[in-house]
């Protein structure tokens, strides 16, 4: 049914859109219990979908949160959490959501679905976006490009510990138990990590020839969500080595950040940190692990197939408003290939300081 704009306001953030029966507006402060609790009792909920994800992306990315709602009668039936960017490169596009997997609308039927996806178009539209991305979504609506190019890698914590340890592969086995014969041990904590935690990033980051994220981001998560983040910390003897940022959202848990010296991967600390990781989990009372996404033969997806046997594409939708085709930024396009060469060959202070300023104006 065609949607009829009944109020039309000149400011955008106080811009209506309502049908029959359900209003379409942007949400404010206020709306933070009831859009919480939405969240909460939907079966496709994500730790993405939760609202302070809109303070994280403000403050360490510095974009605008465009955080939509539906209601009926008072009451909330769905949202769509999304945020509006800007590249000098790249003009404006708005994404659903920047630096997590998941994203897109959470609705109580498809209907409202997309109507919440029409209402985020013509936000996006409003500011001259040339695109609306939508990451991992759940349930994906007809009539937008799909993608699926990466995969996600979601470990079931059933049954015992020991039930989820044979169900990973005999070599990742191999390598944890080489892992603890070489003295690797896994510490817990908080923020008072996250300086070791970030040194071993940024490091990691640069050798791969791609922009760190920034500092700021990983702060703002403990101070957003200070009961559901911790870090995990590879180390060997006084030195660390290796490590993961943790997050957790009733039974989910999931590391969407990890990484360890280059030099000392011989010793298997990635595989340390993530069964060490997953025990916590499980014990902790979590019923599945997410690993995070990975690209189709990535080096991060062959690692993680160890641990999933059957990965599951991801689908990523979009809305293309001013451009025919979709910017390809990945590492496989050769236009960028030059770009990785001369990243990796950066000063770490040089690249620890570009980083976050570029990667947060991408797509």
């Amino acid at each position: 049914m065609k949607n009829r704009i009944t109020a039309k306001i000149a400011d955008r953030e106080n811009w209506t859109r309502v049908t029959e029966n359900t209003t379409y507006r942007l949400a404010a402060p206020d709306d933070i219990a009831p859009w919480e609790n939405f969240v909460e009792r939907h079966p496709h909920r994500t730790f993405a979908h939760r609202w302070n994800w809109s303070v994280v992306l403000a403050r360490s990315f510095h974009v605008r949160p465009c955080y939509c709602m539906a209601e009926r009668d008072g009451r909330v039936v769905g949202i769509l959490p999304a945020a509006l960017m800007k590249s000098m490169i790249f003009g404006k596009f708005m994404i659903s959501l920047p630096w997590l997997d998941y994203g897109g609308p959470l609705a109580e039927n498809q209907e409202i679905a997309a109507g919440l996806v029409d209402y985020c178009v013509a936000l996006a539209e409003r500011s001259n976006c040339r695109f609306l991305e939508m990451r991992g979504v759940s349930q994906p609506l007809p009539g937008l490009v799909n993608k699926e190019e990466k995969f996600s890698f979601v470990l079931k914590l059933e049954g015992s510990e020991e039930s989820i340890w044979q169900s990973i592969d005999g070599k990742a086995k191999n390598q944890v138990r080489k892992a603890i014969k070489s003295g690797l041990e896994v510490n817990f904590g908080g923020l008072e990590l996250l300086d070791e935690f970030y040194k071993i990033f940024a490091f990691n980051m640069r050798d791969l020839g791609t922009p760190v994220w920034p500092k700021s981001l990983y702060a703002e998560m403990f101070s957003c969500f200070p009961n559901d983040i911790e870090l995990a910390l590879v180390r060997l003897g006084n030195l660390y080595i290796g490590g993961g940022l943790v997050v957790h959202y009733q039974d989910y848990s999931g590391v969407p950040s990890a990484s360890s010296y280059r030099s000392y991967l011989n010793l298997c600390p990635n595989n340390i940190l993530y069964w060490e990781v997953i025990r916590r989990c499980f014990k902790r009372g979590s019923r599945s692990f997410d690993f995070g996404r990975s690209s189709l033969n990535a080096g991060t997806f062959n690692f993680k197939k160890q641990w999933i046997k059957n990965p599951v594409p991801q689908v990523w939708q979009y809305k293309l408003l001013t451009i025919d085709s979709l910017p390809e930024l990945n590492p496989s396009n050769p236009r960028f290939r030059w770009a990785i060469n001369i990243w990796r060959r950066l000063p770490l202070p040089i690249a620890n300081a570009l980083g976050p300023k570029i990667v947060t104006k991408l797509p």
